[in-house]
Formats: C-alpha cells, sequence, structure tokens
C-alpha cells in the first residue's frame, strides 16, 4: 500500500477515535492537505474496499479498512 493512503487511513482512525467520526475536511485539516486531494484519496480507498461513506458525509471503515488501519497506527508508534 501507497504510504499517502497509510497516512489517509492512520488519520481517518485518528479522528474517529478523537471525535467519534471523521470527514473529509476533518481529513484535510489533520494531514495539511486539500479537499480535492482527499476526495482522489477516499475514491481509492473505498475503490479498494477500505471505507464506505455514511450519513452527514462521514467516512466509515469495512472490516479490512479498520484493521488495516490499526496495523499501520500501531507501526507508526513503534516508530
Amino acid at each position: 500500500m501507497y504510504e499517502s493512503r497509510e497516512d489517509y487511513l492512520e488519520a481517518i482512525l485518528i479522528l474517529k477515535e478523537k471525535n467519534g467520526f471523521a470527514r473529509s475536511v476533518d481529513i484535510a485539516n489533520h494531514l495539511g492537505v486539500s479537499k480535492p486531494s482527499v476526495s482522489r484519496a477516499m475514491d481509492v480507498l473505498s475503490s479498494g474496499g477500505f471505507i464506505t461513506f455514511g450519513i452527514g458525509n462521514t467516512i466509515n471503515f469495512t472490516q479490512a479498512g479498520e484493521e488495516k488501519a490499526r496495523e499501520i497506527y500501531s507501526r507508526h508508534r513503534l516508530l
């Protein structure tokens, strides 16, 4: 998986744990990237089976997405 995709999955996990939800605008602010960049990344993650979209523009993990995000977050915390 590309490093930037890992960054997006990790950001979603962090925001969901902090706020209870994650939206594209929150991800853009967290990572310091543009909203169009987040939109493209969310399309890739969605088509890859890692996320789904919910009510109120929220972003939700699939089971595979959450497992991958936790793996990435754990690995980054060790470094």
